[in-house]
């Protein structure tokens, strides 16, 4: 019984061993040339789909960067190098299959005849006139051809390069009406095929540019690191555990445009979409394609929310004009920024054409000085270190320091601002009047440890960890001795702070203690507007800051505007307290004028910090008419009540 078994399945396999031999003679041998014919004529080619990268938006829905899809007709290049060929009446010895290489007279004019049909019918399609599609053909062949030989040379042998496989943009922005026109007639469009080219448009111009960022081309060196994260990004976030992934799509090629600056670098991943790709198998005789194998459709990138208010940016920019500086308004409750300006500026739109122009300004345009600009911080820091000798009670409210002009430390001589002196001085004029000479004389009392404890306490010298990329840190020197520490009590000497940081110890003292996150984003939404991501930032700290403190700071900073530096800057309409701050930079009438504070002082809205650059005034001289212009546009009611 089993012999007989064993021989039956022996036998079935037999059978099945030799029909499978002959089936392979019968495709290797006797139709071996039906296939090398197909396969010769016959090309599986790839090429990817342009994602929409996400847009960005205000706080209240207006647009600030989208993506505008234009269109190019492209050709292969095959039939771009034929039709150069011939036209021109050039020589490329390595193209020997072509027609026109061949010595008959008969071959060129059917080769001819054949390049003013394709020619015609092509410039019959785009409305194009035959002379600019020869030119741009022209640009193109020599441009690879160019190309191929310095691949060759280095390699050594003929070399068939990626951009011979290419389909090239024979003419750019095709309006729609055309692109419908060609799409619809597939069969007869003579192998032009229409791509999109994303470009990205930021409708308000110059508006907040330093916040949004712009976008600049990959180089070599980038685009192979960013390859490289992007397929782990996509695999990990994705397709774990799929191989299909990097087959399905692409992520970076080489010349892509990625955000450089702003938020359109701090959220490049998230912003960028995923390019897909497509698999079509393509007749090579007449660049036709045979069928569509494979399409896997982008994924567009996500849509970004910030909690830039557009009136306020504006209002903050005209206020800013053309002086060189910063201004940034905050919510001192949560750390949301209203606006950020920087000035110079630059236009987004533009920045690819001017980049090199841009570059190359000594004013540094590009700097986003709110962020970026770490300067000494002049008189607005005396605030910390009135809190610092308050809170550990080196000194208390009724500590009068006698201020008669200047005061020595050793053979130093430490000048107030008032020639004249202030006289016996107290916490409560100090800090309006700004007086020199009892933050000196209070540095000597506190000790370079306390107030270097104090000011790493508001992180000074630290980044405030924003959502933008490129922020500074500044610097807080060490107070290794109590002249060093005399000089940065009063926010000169070696103390280096950026706009951003300065804002939150204000906002700090506004809020009650609690030092906020600065941030930009207020939320991100997918595709179907679904919000999956909010900018609820987790590093708050609350800062143990005595009520009573606390209480005499806020009275003496709303003396500022009533009574002290900015007495007559008309603040006091808006109920402001702040501070004004003139830094030295060594230089005759040469200063950086500060202007820090809230309003209203009794329930503070508004945040704001003012910084303008290399002037010859003082704090409440330059900065405060800025001010007063900014919060007229933030209280309107106040302003027409008046």
């Amino acid at each position: 019984m089993y012999p007989f078994r064993f021989k039956m399945i022996l036998i079935i396999i037999s059978i099945l061993f030799i029909g499978l031999v002959v089936r392979l003679y019968q495709l290797q041998i006797n139709e071996c040339d039906n296939y090398r014919g197909i396969s010769k004529n016959r090309r599986i080619s790839s090429y990817p789909l342009e994602a929409t990268r996400g847009s960005i938006y205000d706080r209240n829905g207006k647009t600030l960067a989208m993506d505008h899809h234009s269109f190019d007709a492209s050709v292969q290049y095959k039939s771009l190098l034929y039709c150069h060929i011939v036209y021109n009446h050039v020589t490329i010895p390595r193209i020997n299959e072509i027609p026109a290489h061949k010595k008959t007279t008969k071959a060129c004019i059917e080769c001819h005849e054949k390049q003013d049909v394709w020619l015609n019918k092509i410039c019959k399609i785009l409305g194009a006139p035959q002379s600019a599609l020869l030119e741009r053909t022209k640009q193109i062949v020599e441009r690879v051809e160019r190309l191929k030989q310095i691949v060759e040379q280095k390699t050594g042998r003929a070399t068939r390069i990626k951009e011979e496989m290419d389909y090239h943009s024979l003419i750019s922005d095709i309006p729609w009406e055309k692109v419908v026109q060609i799409e619809t007639q597939q069969d007869t469009s003579s192998g032009i095929r229409i791509i999109p080219k994303p470009e990205r448009i930021y409708p308000e111009q110059k508006l907040a540019s330093h916040v949004l960022g712009y976008l600049g081309r990959l180089n070599e060196k980038e685009w192979k690191e960013q390859s490289s994260k992007w397929n782990n990004f996509i695999l990990h976030s994705y397709f774990t555990g799929s191989d299909t992934a990097s087959f399905l799509y692409d992520g970076y090629a080489e010349n892509d445009l990625i955000g450089r600056s702003g938020v359109e670098a701090s959220f490049e991943e998230e912003l960028k979409g995923m390019r897909g790709k497509r698999f079509e198998e393509t007749v090579c005789k007449n660049t036709q394609i045979e069928k569509v194998i494979l399409e896997r459709p982008p994924v567009a990138g996500n849509n970004l929310y910030l909690t830039i208010d557009s009136q306020i940016q504006a209002s903050t920019e005209k206020a800013l004009g053309k002086n060189f500086g910063a201004i940034i308004v905050m919510d001192p409750w949560t750390g949301e920024i209203l606006s950020m300006a920087s000035s110079p500026r630059f236009n987004p739109n533009t920045v690819n054409e001017d980049f090199t122009k841009l570059n190359k300004q000594h004013l540094k345009p590009f700097m986003n000085r709110a962020i970026q600009g770490a300067l000494p911080p002049g008189s607005t820091f005396k605030v910390i270190t009135a809190m610092a000798a308050l809170s550990t009670g080196r000194i208390s409210n009724a500590t009068s320091i006698d201020c008669r002009g200047h005061t020595n430390y050793h053979e130093i001589q430490f000048k107030c601002w008032l020639d004249s002196g202030h006289g016996p001085t107290t916490i409560e004029d100090a800090l309006p009047y700004s007086c020199n000479v009892f933050f000196f004389d209070t540095a000597k009392i506190l000790g370079g440890d306390l107030l270097y404890a104090w000011a790493k306490k508001f992180c000074i010298g630290d980044k405030t960890g924003i959502d933008i990329v490129h922020e500074r840190g500044g610097n807080i020197p060490k107070l290794k001795n109590t002249a060093t520490a005399m000089n940065v009590a009063i926010g000169q000497g070696a103390l280096l702070t950026t706009p951003l940081q300065m804002i939150r110890v204000y906002a700090a003292i506004a809020n009650g203690g609690t030092l906020v996150q600065p941030h930009v984003m207020l939320k991100m939404t997918n595709g179907d507007g679904e919000t999956i991501r909010t900018g609820v930032p987790g590093n708050v700290q609350k800062l143990s800051l005595q009520p009573a403190m606390l209480s005499t700071i806020r009275t003496a900073l709303h003396g500022v505007i009533t009574r002290g530096t900015a007495k007559h800057t008309g603040l006091d309409l808006y109920k402001v307290a702040g501070k004004t701050g003139t830094a030295e930079t060594g230089r005759a009438k040469d200063n950086h004028a500060w202007f820090i504070g809230y309003a209203p002082y009794d329930n503070p809205k508004y945040c704001f910090a003012i910084l303008i650059e290399h002037t010859p005034g003082h704090g409440a001289e330059i900065a405060g008419p800025i001010a007063r212009e900014l919060l007229a546009d933030l209280f309107p009611e106040i302003e027409q009540s008046s």
